[in-house]
């Protein structure tokens, strides 16, 4: 680590004392035991939102927390993902979460040099998850056949009615309920409410595109979670003491985001008993980056030059594309208010923890 590199004479007694170095299986253990904590703790709290599907009487509660997404998506692509890829060594040098700055002579706005180089490269890094996860979206799209708006309110298609051989609007589930009682005291079904009912189970294009966005968001928080594995990983590498204060710092991060995921998936159509389970899948990244980083010391800083800024290109387009369209349906001045006002909470929760990382 770049701490060990320095002369001893240049420290301070207490920077002279030696990090504890774990034995292998202590330092697994410790390493897989806090990723599994921090993937296991947001998980719990979800049983307490009183969510439980997409549907009329849930949108007002799930149309705030989804702007608490919002803001917790975008806060944590400006504030999080996209700094510590500027900066690497800020993230998983030493397992660490300061924000110190190159040392760079010279004028600090310097259009020359490696610095630039590192910072074009990072802005290409965020339109490639941009420019990346709209191909993805588009591609499942037009194999499913989605060639509709696929956006709704309460999950109701805003498609005109029907017109009638006179002209005059279908009375639609009115005349629908008639014919089922009509065939209910026949004994014979109606053909016409048998062909409703076979429209109705096929898989229609509203289904199939809503349900992008959950799983686009899910690659993305995928991939968030292998960095964070990453950081916990070479933290524990770097002592006993460096991993507690990560782990405590990415738990502290996890938990609103968890919630806002949590929001996106109910949303995109998933029960409440789903998303919680599609969430725990997320957790085998964290996994996989925390065992990544303890195999391959040092694997996190090359993972920061393109993960990080990926992953906050996904970000970028999950909540503006995916989450905040919704968010402007059909609202009540109060409610666009309380929206609003998530929004910025998302946003001020991830400042906080930026601030203190």
């Amino acid at each position: 680590m770049s701490a060990d590199a320095r002369h001893p004479a240049e420290d301070s007694p207490s920077q002279q004392l030696p990090q504890e170095r774990l034995d292998p299986v202590q330092l697994w253990t410790h390493a897989v035991g806090a990723t599994l904590l921090i993937s296991a703790a947001p998980y719990f709290i979800l049983f307490l939102i009183p969510v439980e599907s997409n549907t009329s009487q849930h949108q007002a509660l799930l149309k705030l927390l989804l702007s608490f997404a919002s803001g917790g998506l975008l806060g944590d692509a400006f504030l999080h993902l996209i700094p510590h890829a500027l900066v690497p060594h800020s993230h998983h040098a030493e397992g660490s979460h300061t924000h110190s700055h190159p040392q760079v002579p010279g004028h600090g706005h310097s259009h020359q040099g490696p610095e630039h180089e590192q910072m074009m490269s990072v802005g290409i890094w965020v339109l490639a998850g941009i420019v990346a996860f709209l191909v993805v979206e588009k591609f499942v799209r037009h194999v499913k056949g989605g060639h509709g708006h696929g956006h709704s309110h309460n999950g109701q298609s805003h498609a005109p009615k029907a017109k009638s051989s006179s002209g005059e609007e279908d009375e639609g589930p009115r005349v629908e309920g008639l014919r089922e009682r009509k065939a209910g005291r026949s004994g014979v079904p109606d053909m016409a409410v048998q062909r409703k009912r076979g429209q109705e189970r096929e898989p229609g294009t509203l289904e199939s595109t809503m349900r992008v966005s959950g799983y686009l968001n899910l690659a993305a928080d995928l991939a968030h979670n292998f960095t964070d594995g990453l950081a916990i990983g070479a933290s524990f590498l770097a002592g006993t003491g460096v991993g507690a204060v990560t782990t405590l710092t990415v738990l502290l991060h996890e938990v609103p985001h968890e919630v806002g995921d949590f929001a996106i998936l109910v949303q995109s159509g998933c029960s409440k008993r789903k998303a919680m389970r599609l969430q725990l899948v997320t957790a085998l990244g964290a996994l996989a980056g925390t065992a990544c980083s303890l195999l391959a010391e040092g694997i996190g800083e090359a993972a920061t030059a393109w993960i990080l800024p990926f992953t906050a290109g996904g970000f970028i387009y999950v909540g503006t594309v995916s989450v905040i369209p919704e968010l402007l349906r059909d609202t009540a001045p109060l409610q666009s208010l309380l929206q609003v006002l998530g929004l910025v909470a998302g946003v001020a929760m991830m400042v906080l923890i930026a601030h203190y990382e």
